[in-house]
């Protein structure tokens, strides 16, 4: 007894486990954790055990606290942190059990892998042709916020801003960005962690075919203009070539001789005047003629 009162109290020894519900999960699977705590091969009952779940790239997948019962042990279960967008591979367990003090005392690691291809985001239009359209995404990450754009320019949303349910799905609408230009064109959606998806939308040709050719106006002549003036009479005309000599005229009556030797000379001065006066007359008439003429 009076040993047993001078030795100190020697430390318990403890000992953890942890493990999972089963080796294997699909991408979405709830994971359960389970494990006991003993201290001196006795239950290690009311401690507290840290988890911490970490993923193929070393990431932080899921942390908690749990308390050992009666037994020693202890539980815990996820799946809403783990989604359909965490990669494929295997994680890692790690949990670490604290006495009552707070001081560790014990350590412990598991694993477990998700099998199966990571979820491909995608992206449906309806419709996907048009001038609008409603957009639903599945496979995004959950809770990001979504970019969508018409080629490479950011299109505006109802709503506003668009984000990921818990299950990496949304939904959202637009309106077409090239409503005059018709053809197909590209929408991409797109998460925060860069996981996208597209589809092709198209705009239709909103222009109708030509019509046929209308009939012809009825043809209208308008009233007749008024006459213009006269216009100013212009400079006299060349004095044309003299004409050729007109016939001669007949020859008068001869004569009666009265009384004396001399009326012969009479008669000839007569007819000599009468040719000259016949010969006027034809260079005045061919005169006229040309003035008429001209």
């Amino acid at each position: 007894m009076a040993l047993a009162m001078i030795m100190p109290a020697m430390a318990a020894t403890y000992s953890l486990t942890v493990t999972t519900g089963q080796a294997s999960y699909s991408a979405g699977d709830t994971v359960t954790i389970t494990g006991t705590l003993n201290a001196d091969a006795s239950p290690a009952a009311g401690l507290l055990v840290g988890l911490k779940v970490t993923d193929p790239q070393s990431n932080t997948a899921y942390t908690t606290i749990a308390t050992t019962d009666s037994t020693g042990a202890y539980s815990a279960s996820f799946s809403s942190i783990l989604g359909t967008a965490q990669p494929a591979g295997t994680y890692t367990i790690q949990a670490t059990a604290s006495d009552a003090q707070g001081t560790q005392v014990a350590t412990a690691t598991n694993t477990y892998t998700v099998t199966g291809a990571v979820t491909v985001p995608t992206i449906t239009l309806s419709p996907n042709t048009g001038l609008a359209t409603m957009i639903s995404g599945t496979g995004f990450t959950a809770s990001d916020t979504i970019t969508i754009t018409w080629g490479t320019i950011t299109m505006v949303t109802s709503p506003a801003t668009v984000s990921a349910s818990t299950s990496g799905a949304f939904t959202a609408s637009v309106v077409a960005l090239n409503q005059t230009v018709p053809g197909a064109y590209v929408i991409t959606a797109v998460d925060q962690h860069g996981n996208s998806a597209n589809a092709t939308f198209t705009v239709p040709n909103l222009q109708g075919a030509t019509g046929p050719k209308g009939d012809a106006g009825a043809t209208t002549t308008g009233a007749t203009g008024a006459s213009g003036s006269n216009g100013a009479q212009g400079p006299k005309g060349d004095t044309g070539a003299t004409g050729a000599q007109g016939p001669a005229g007949p020859s008068g009556a001869p004569g009666e001789v009265i009384g004396g030797t001399d009326m012969p000379l009479t008669a000839l001065a007569l007819a000599v005047v009468a040719l000259i006066i016949g010969l006027i007359a034809a260079f005045i008439a061919f005169t006229l003629r040309r003035k008429i003429a001209s």
